[in-house]
């Protein structure tokens, strides 16, 4: 898919901010929102499926239900929004992949800007480097320009979404589909159906590669969940418990020291 321009992406947004705040009545809009690199495309795909909305993922919305996935922050939100957590920790991983190696989809101009900023020297040597790109994604992110603690607060403990996680995702993919559809008044399916949904939309059956497989050029990276303990070091964890403060708990991640090895 040919990148496409910057005005065209402006447009874009603009459509897609007038169409969740003023013209869901007239046509229905589902949002799947989240920090960066969280994986709710993943539950896009599926919900397209199980709703039958159209997922216009990297081209222009048309004029008939759809389902928007991105990074919004919405303080009041009348549209059906699907707020979709991953554990902090695992983002950062993630993200840092996402801003610092160029994939197949178009984040090349923003790997660009994001090495000249950070100036690593090898960007391979991902523990080295992840102090300081925490510490860029929480005070100085280019885009989006909030960092995971604004999307925490503006979406945490409401009662005006449903929630979900990548995680939960993982452990039982057609449950929680199913739950996700219920919510939202969509669940005649039989389980072949739902089944047939996660199969299409699996790790494996999309990258062709099995979950834990790394390839760092595709946007599917890696598929699992806990790959942090990867490449987290003491000081890498202490910068982002200083800025995360209690919001890993709350969420109902547990902090966990066992992956340290002795000599670190």
């Amino acid at each position: 898919m040919p990148a496409r321009s910057r005005t065209i992406i402006r447009i874009e947004a603009i459509y897609r901010l007038a169409r969740l705040r003023y013209l869901s009545r007239i046509l229905p809009t589902i949002l799947v929102t989240e920090y960066p690199k969280s994986g709710a495309s993943w539950l896009a795909q599926m919900l397209s499926d199980t709703t039958g909305y159209d997922f216009p993922r990297q081209r222009f919305p048309g004029l008939r239900p759809s389902i928007f996935h991105g990074h919004y922050l919405f303080d009041k939100i009348s549209t059906p929004t699907i707020v979709f957590w991953r554990d902090p920790r695992d983002i950062m991983i993630s993200w840092y992949h996402h801003c610092m190696f160029k994939t197949d989809k178009n984040n090349h101009d923003l790997v660009d800007q994001i090495s000249n900023y950070l100036g690593f020297s090898d960007v391979e040597d991902v523990a080295a480097n992840l102090p300081k790109f925490i510490d860029y994604s929480f005070t100085a992110s280019f885009s989006p320009r909030f960092s995971f603690n604004d999307f925490f607060d503006t979406w945490h403990d409401r009662d005006d979404v449903i929630y979900s996680s990548y995680e939960k995702l993982q452990v039982d993919t057609a449950g929680e589909l199913l739950r996700i559809s219920k919510r939202l008044g969509t669940t005649d399916f039989d389980s072949e159906t739902i089944g047939a949904i996660v199969h299409k939309h699996s790790f494996s059956n999309q990258s062709a590669r099995s979950p834990g497989t790394e390839l760092k050029s595709h946007y599917l990276r890696k598929g699992i969940v806990g790959d942090w303990k990867n490449y987290f070091t003491p000081e890498s964890a202490q910068v982002l418990n200083q800025f995360l403060e209690t919001r890993l708990n709350l969420l109902g991640y547990e902090e966990d020291d066992s992956w340290m090895q002795p000599d670190c």
